[in-house]
């Protein structure tokens, strides 16, 4: 039961970030719905297994977006504002 509410957490935290960079891409709805999933679902691994920051989990989460399909061409815009 511990492990349900985890998840919850992790995903109300992290898939709302995530899907507003994925829809960045203009990929189709489809495509963009299997990279957050699949993304978040490799992610829980990775997080349920290592003690990372709020930035790392982000940063590990864009990776796994990125080798799932994300163009992280179209995040250039943010990081340039954010830099």
């Amino acid at each position: 039961m511990d492990n349900k509410i985890a998840f919850k957490s992790f995903y109300d935290i992290y898939a709302p970030k995530m899907w507003g960079l994925i829809l960045l891409a203009n990929l189709p709805i489809s495509q963009s719905e299997a990279i957050l999933i699949n993304t978040l679902t490799k992610g829980w691994k990775n997080f349920n297994q290592n003690r990372l920051t709020q930035g790392q989990v982000l940063i590990m989460l864009i990776n796994l977006a990125r080798i799932e399909g994300l163009f992280l061409e179209c995040l250039n815009p943010i990081f340039k504002h954010k830099l």
